[in-house]
């Protein structure tokens, strides 16, 4: 059986292998299942943290790291991941340190496979039911610079069923022919499932006047965003700059604002918010591969999309990120999950 004719992705976390096989036997003969076990709680972390999981299922005692770090790691850096915790010290004290940490639910040592199976799959149904919280506008001044800037992030996003909107304010003129151009971003906005909207004004002479800003303001109204990327302003390209002013006067009623870096960002840019797209990578040079008509810019070669983002890393960790300044941010638990510098 699969859920929604969709495999699961499952991380088992447990110290008893006798357990660990058996946990995914099941699995395995009641749904398509992709299982990877962690041996440990060390381990268990590691993972937990990488994402792409349809749900974590973790003991809580073991050796290295607690099932609570599993947990806490878990629902961290990817909130809507269910998290099913196991163990043979049942309690009500156990049980609520467990919800505590944000787990889904508790199951007691030795398991009831039915049981067991049963809410599993109770817990994956529910969390692809529950809809995106965030509503994401991202707003560039020319076509492929939001995937870019933070086509990572977007995927992210996606993955996490957010409502994604992208406006590009002018028709990308300059850079080659309007229609082709929107027609690309029509097929990246695709796929990361988002909605395309574009401003139509005049390439390399955008203003941060109410011509500018007012095209912003009714994207606002018209999608509500609760959180918002553009341009910085340390930016030698003038319409990235005039893009950056005119949203900060358009957004002043939105709760986060975070500036993405591009090929023309100056030395300037001080990010301190460092996302991990690692796991999104190869996602993003496929929006990016949309823009045929742009493949034969440098800054567009795969090379040096994974050499900035292994740049930032070194801020993060290491791995592969993007990297935001924070105009203002609302902690909400939403599929940001980042390490910031002060």
């Amino acid at each position: 059986m699969q859920l929604h004719n969709r495999p699961i992705r499952a991380l088992i976390v447990e110290d008893n292998p006798d357990q660990a096989r058996l946990i995914e036997r099941w699995l395995s003969i009641q749904h398509v299942t992709e299982t990877t076990l962690a041996r440990d709680g060390l381990e268990g972390v590691r993972l937990a943290a990488s994402g792409g999981w349809d749900i974590v299922v973790t003991d809580l005692q073991m050796p290295g790291s607690s099932g609570m770090e599993v947990i806490r790691t878990s629902k961290r850096r990817h909130p809507r991941t269910p998290a099913l915790v196991l163990t043979a010290h049942a309690s009500v004290q156990a049980a609520t340190e467990a919800l505590r940490c944000r787990a889904d639910d508790f199951l007691e040592k030795p398991l009831e496979p039915r049981k067991f199976l049963g809410k599993v799959e109770e817990l994956i149904l529910k969390a692809r039911r529950t809809p995106g919280t965030q509503r994401v506008l991202a707003i560039g001044a020319h076509f492929d610079d939001v995937e870019i800037g933070c086509g990572g992030l977007l995927c992210r996003h996606a993955l996490a069923g957010d409502q994604i909107t992208s406006l590009v304010l002018t028709d990308g003129a300059c850079g080659g022919a309007s229609l082709r151009r929107r027609r690309e971003s029509e097929l990246a906005c695709a796929r990361f499932r988002g909605k395309l909207i574009t401003g139509g004004l005049p390439d390399t002479s955008l203003s941060s006047g109410p011509e500018t800003i007012n095209a912003i303001a009714r994207v606002i109204g018209q999608t509500n965003p609760t959180v918002v990327y553009t341009h910085t302003r340390f930016d030698t390209h003038q319409d990235h700059r005039s893009t950056h002013d005119a949203t900060i006067v358009a957004t002043r009623g939105v709760g986060s604002l975070f500036c993405y870096q591009s090929p023309s960002t100056t030395t300037e840019f001080r990010p301190t918010r460092f996302v991990d797209i690692g796991d999104q990578l190869e996602a993003k040079l496929e929006l990016l591969r949309s823009y045929e008509s742009q493949l034969h810019r440098a800054y567009m070669e795969p090379d040096v999309i994974r050499s900035t983002a292994r740049y930032w890393g070194r801020f993060s960790g290491y791995g592969h990120v993007e990297a935001l300044e924070v105009i203002r941010a609302v902690e909400d638990g939403s599929a940001l999950d980042s390490s910031e510098v002060n």
